[in-house]
């Protein structure tokens, strides 16, 4: 179980980077901001996929 966690904090984290990194939602355009540091990975990237719209999100349209 506990390293069930580890695999899934570890998910999340380097999600959240793929996002932060390579969003041009994020980046370019600037149509989402950035979450804080003090904002949860799990939150962070809920947020993201919620809200890219760029070819970096990769939740289907309709999905989650």
């Amino acid at each position: 179980m506990q390293n069930e966690c580890l695999k899934e904090q570890e998910r999340l984290q380097f999600n959240r980077a793929y996002f932060e990194d390579g969003c041009e939602c994020i980046n370019s355009t600037k149509n989402i901001q950035r979450c804080s540091v003090e904002t949860s990975d799990a939150e962070a990237v809920l947020f993201y996929e919620q809200n890219c719209t760029c070819t970096r999100n990769y939740v289907p349209i309709g999905g989650n």
